[in-house]
């Protein structure tokens, strides 16, 4: 591991921004008492007319600044994550001590292709260092923030080991612990901790114990800056499974309507036996999986789906199906014949779309924003909900665009578990093997208001109100 501080120079712009004004490091000159004055004082830096200010939607950079060890990096991919799924377009630049002239370079050419975030994950340990990326952000009118990290003995003494165990399996013959912990040893005395003279600033004391774990911040504004503020302020789990399941098959389903609140079909109440014989229910084996907690949507199907499984369990309505406003309750052959229009609409901009009277996925992926955090400060629960839910709550995990959100394949009787890898997440498909139909429907190549009813219906999926010439899918996709 190479965490050298190396200490990059850069000449300070005359044109600071001035969201970033207050951010002058630490002064140039040193005083007969050996202690330095600070270069620019915050009045002074304020009243310059020089200052330019950054444009609203100015690009933001951020930087991670602490000691090896402390939690930077699974943070700094927490929230990439969460900005990306929110539709910013953020990325994490990893470097061994501090950013350089080159990942500068990085960072801007980054930004001229249209993204808005840019996460610098490294230690930064010197004010000389962070000054640096102080006078890049002045220089490119770009909006700057440090968030700082530090964390309890006991939390360091598991992402230490958390790391030995990592870097083990890259090579064996190596004493890794020896070597992280010198290493820390040898960084500390170099530490200088952010002062509130170095810009919008955001500390974090990490600890998976929410009772431990401590956010604080100094200057933050805007909606990116609080939506990060927002995603530190929870635990960092570090090793999290996560279970999640659509209803068994409706009655609506094998008609093909979407929405209401219909019951399970037969072979959904059969769906419903294989999942609680999968997770701790009759049938189980002693030391399968067992949810802690299970959370279902307001819905019918989904509470019957979930009702043999043991365990807490939470009806959320922010878990409740996509509201199908005017269409609530009909087939997509039925929209098409009363609402032509509507339909060709929401099959141009599938994620945009909001039925009248009721949502679009971009309304869903806000309800859902706080499910989602609320699974992040947990592990080992059921979530049991809807085809566009678990799209919009998948996409998150998968690391999907918004665009690309509504053509998720979320098929009916599988059950999906999510496991955290380091500040990644895999998804495992288990089919429980329940004839079901299959609901998936990809969007048609015709897609014009003025198209035909045979182009409109093309891709819609098979059901029992359709003519028998189309057969009904008798296997699980």
């Amino acid at each position: 591991m190479n965490c050298t501080d190396t200490h990059v120079v850069s000449s300070s712009s005359s044109e600071h921004c001035a969201y970033d004004a207050a951010a002058a490091s630490d002064g140039d000159a040193e005083h007969g008492n050996g202690q330095r004055s600070r270069s620019v004082p915050v009045a002074a830096a304020k009243s310059n007319s020089g200052l330019k200010p950054c444009p609203l939607r100015a690009p933001l950079v951020v930087t991670t600044v602490g000691l090896p060890c402390r939690g930077k990096s699974l943070a700094s991919h927490k929230v990439a994550r969460h900005l990306s799924w929110r539709g910013e377009s953020a990325k994490v630049f990893n470097v061994d001590g501090n950013a350089t002239a080159d990942t500068l370079r990085e960072i801007s050419a980054f930004f001229k292709e249209g993204n808005n975030v840019a996460i610098i994950d490294g230690m930064h340990l010197t004010r000389q260092s962070r000054q640096l990326l102080i006078n890049f952000c002045g220089e490119q009118l770009y909006h700057h923030l440090l968030i700082e990290f530090s964390c309890n003995d006991q939390c360091l003494r598991e992402n230490i080991d958390d790391t030995v165990r990592f870097y083990h399996q890259l090579d064996q013959n190596i004493d890794w612990e020896r070597r992280i912990k010198e290493n820390n040893e040898r960084l500390t005395p170099r530490f200088e901790p952010c002062s509130s003279l170095e810009g919008p600033m955001i500390t974090v004391n990490n600890s998976e114990d929410p009772m431990f774990h401590s956010v604080t911040a100094r200057g933050v504004r805007g909606s990116i800056q609080t939506n990060i503020l927002g995603v530190l302020a929870s635990p960092v789990i570090r090793q999290q499974t996560f279970y999640f399941s659509r209803h068994g098959e409706s009655e609506f389903n094998v008609l093909g309507r979407i929405g209401g609140d219909a019951d399970l079909s037969p072979r959904g109440m059969k769906y419903a036996e294989r999942l609680a014989r999968q997770l701790g229910g009759p049938g189980s084996a002693p030391d399968g999986p067992k949810p802690k907690m299970i959370w279902t949507s307001e819905l019918r199907r989904t509470i019957r789906t979930v009702q043999n499984i043991p365990g807490p369990r939470a009806a959320i309505k922010d878990l409740n199906e996509i509201n199908a406003g005017i269409c609530e309750g009909l087939t997509y052959e039925e929209i098409q014949e009363r609402f032509p229009q509507e339909f060709a609409w929401r099959d141009q901009d599938k994620f945009k779309y909001r039925y009248p009277h009721g949502e679009s996925y971009l309304d869903l992926l806000q309800r859902v924003d706080s499910v989602v955090q609320a699974l992040l400060a947990n592990t080992d629960v059921l979530v049991v909900s809807h085809q566009a839910v678990l799209r919009c709550i998948m996409a998150y995990f998968k690391g999907t665009k918004p665009d690309d959100v509504p053509y998720i394949n979320v098929p009916l009787h599988t059950l999906l578990i999510v496991r955290s890898y380091g500040y990644d997440f895999k998804v495992e498909t288990v089919p429980l093997k329940v004839e079901c139909v299959d609901t998936y429907r990809i969007q048609p190549k015709n897609c014009s208001t003025s198209r035909t009813t045979a182009d409109a219906l093309t891709t819609v999926p098979a059901h029992f109100d359709t003519p028998l010439t189309q057969q009904m899918p008798t296997t699980i996709r």
